[in-house]
């Protein structure tokens, strides 16, 4: 009965751990493609990086999953330009089918299927100088045909990850639930959104953008499975 329980158990772990995230943007090879918007002034950072990976994420159009640098991106934001808009752009990933994919499980070229997922993404909080009602959150904007090219997602929830960038600034994960309609991507545009009115002396970082795993429908099939074991097991007990 014992070997049974492990057995249950053991599916269940293997469930949780078997879906890997996926990695759209973390190398400074990566960054160096993406464009400033709105007045704000965008670089690629090879000399700090949240997660210190040198493997290229599925964004990067020339060389996806290739070596690159390790880095982030660096942007530095216009007061007065504004307190929500698209601050840096992403090159276009249209046609890039393992970027849709990642983004978007089950679509097919260029039509995609309704979908609801989770982005993470790292960020180090800019210095406050509006004072105590000064407010900050970051987002993604998703433009393609089916949501007509203005689909804005701003994060839930906020880890502190414990570490600072290079100006002393402490960095979080962000959490950002989106969705994505049924239709055709027909190109699709991917940037940082900004809802603040702070105006920082100081550039802060992104870096690490992920879509959160899911497992799939089979490894969800052997939790049930094991979940099911489990359940026979406690009721065997209690006849």
């Amino acid at each position: 009965m014992k070997k049974l329980v492990l057995f249950s158990a053991g599916i269940v772990a293997f469930a949780l751990q078997s879906a890997p995230a996926q990695t759209l943007f973390t190398t400074e090879n990566d960054f160096s493609q993406w464009s400033a918007n709105a007045g704000s002034t965008v670089s690629a950072d090879g000399l700090w990086s949240a997660d210190t990976s040198t493997i290229n994420g599925l964004g990067n159009t020339s060389a996806a999953g290739g070596t690159g640098t390790s880095g982030s991106l660096s942007i530095t934001w216009a007061s007065g330009v504004g307190s929500f808009n698209e601050i840096a752009a992403a090159p276009s990933e249209g046609g890039n089918a393992a970027f849709l994919s990642a983004i978007d499980p089950g679509c097919s070229g260029n039509t995609s299927v309704a979908y609801s997922g989770n982005l993470l993404m790292d960020f180090s909080l800019p210095d406050n100088e509006v004072g105590s009602s000064g407010y900050f959150q970051l987002g993604v904007l998703l433009q393609y045909s089916a949501d007509g090219y203005y689909g804005t997602f701003f994060s839930s929830s906020t880890t502190d990850l414990g570490i600072q960038d290079d100006n002393g600034e402490e960095v979080y994960q962000a959490t950002i639930p989106y969705t994505i309609a049924a239709g055709s991507f027909n190109g699709f545009g991917f940037g940082v959104m900004y809802n603040s009115n702070y105006a920082p002396d100081l550039p802060f970082h992104v870096d690490d953008i992920l879509v959160q795993s899911v497992p799939e429908p089979g490894t969800l099939a052997l939790m049930g499975l094991g979940l099911g074991g489990l359940a026979l097991i406690r009721r065997g007990r209690k006849s």
